[in-house]
């Protein structure tokens, strides 16, 4: 269950939350509302991951969650040549770290949890934990 639960954790809490920025090549109507040939368009991966149209329960972290086509290495010509290294090395690590330290526990409850306040890489200020 390691590879699918890595895909659940990429989905939940994507490295990158907003991509690089685009530029609209024509106009083009996204949701009723006309985007201007030449403006400016940024992508917020993290709320295309937590779509409810895409994902039954998306801001619930199921690692079983087998249909999980998330954009967190982005998509078509802007995939992320890297993501099947990252999906190789987050396999290990959490294998690595389960095997090593089985009943590692959080230390806060998860809401106390602090993110890392940014613009493009997403990450926790820290992660209290304990293995007893």
């Amino acid at each position: 269950m390691i590879g699918v639960a890595v895909e659940e954790l990429l989905r939940l809490a994507t490295p990158v939350d907003l991509a690089t920025e685009r530029y609209a090549r024509e106009d083009v109507e996204v949701a009723g509302v006309t985007i201007p040939r030449g403006s400016l368009v940024m992508v917020a991966v993290v709320s295309a991951n937590a779509d409810e149209r895409r994902f039954a329960e998306p801001d619930q972290l199921d690692i079983g969650r087998q249909d999980n086509h998330h954009l967190s290495f982005g998509h078509g010509a802007h995939y992320c040549m890297g993501a099947p290294l990252a999906r190789l090395e987050g396999r290990v690590a959490i294998q690595s770290l389960v095997q090593r330290f089985p009943n590692l526990r959080l230390l806060v409850p998860p809401d106390q949890l602090r993110w890392r306040a940014s613009g493009s890489l997403r990450g926790l200020v820290s992660l209290p934990v304990a293995a007893s």
